[in-house]
């Protein structure tokens, strides 16, 4: 019997500096928003989601993704909070991703080029690379309109280097449980 796995390309990252501050922003936010937060140690941001994907397939897009799922050089800064959809319905509370070689882009289309030949359902949204901090059930709207302005340009810290993964993704009731599948 083929046995699946839950699958996403994706980069796990966080800097002293939001580890530092991510108590605090959970406090902030108390009382203004209903959600599961996402554990230090599990943030991370998304190129695709592949979704259920059986284990022949895994093992061939492993290999596949190798050249692809590497570390990279270059500089990513953390700055300032966002939310998808928009501050009047949020839904995702984020930190921001900036990357000003726009590498991030550039995997997310090298992967999305060899996805294709998989025909995974892929995102067709525009690629915004963010660390969700926060999924979000309910929001008193004003509030948090208002708080996420205060951190519209908090810094978060910067890293010099990352790392692109092959990720499952194991859905327990006390939330999700990721291993590395790329090495």
């Amino acid at each position: 019997m083929e046995t699946k796995k839950r699958l996403f390309i994706g980069t796990f990252l966080k800097t002293d500096k939001l580890i530092e501050n991510y108590p605090r922003v959970k406090s902030d936010f108390a009382g203004i928003v209903e959600g599961k937060w996402v554990e230090d140690w599990n943030l991370h941001f998304t190129y695709h989601f592949l979704g259920e994907v059986d284990s022949t397939n895994a093992e061939k897009l492993l290999a596949d993704l190798k050249p692809i799922t590497v570390e990279y050089h270059n500089p990513l800064v953390l700055r300032g909070l966002g939310c998808f959809p928009n501050a009047n319905y949020p839904r995702v509370l984020f930190v921001e991703i900036f990357d000003s070689q726009n590498i991030l882009q550039e995997i997310h289309l090298n992967c999305k080029s060899l996805l294709e030949k998989y025909n995974f359902q892929l995102d067709t949204r525009q690629f915004h690379p963010h660390l969700t901090l926060l999924r979000i059930k309910q929001a008193r709207r004003r509030e948090f309109r208002e708080k996420i302005q205060k951190y519209e340009k908090e810094d978060f810290g910067k890293v010099d280097r990352f790392s692109v993964h092959l990720i499952e993704s194991k859905l327990t009731p006390k939330g999700p449980i990721y291993q590395i599948l790329s090495k």
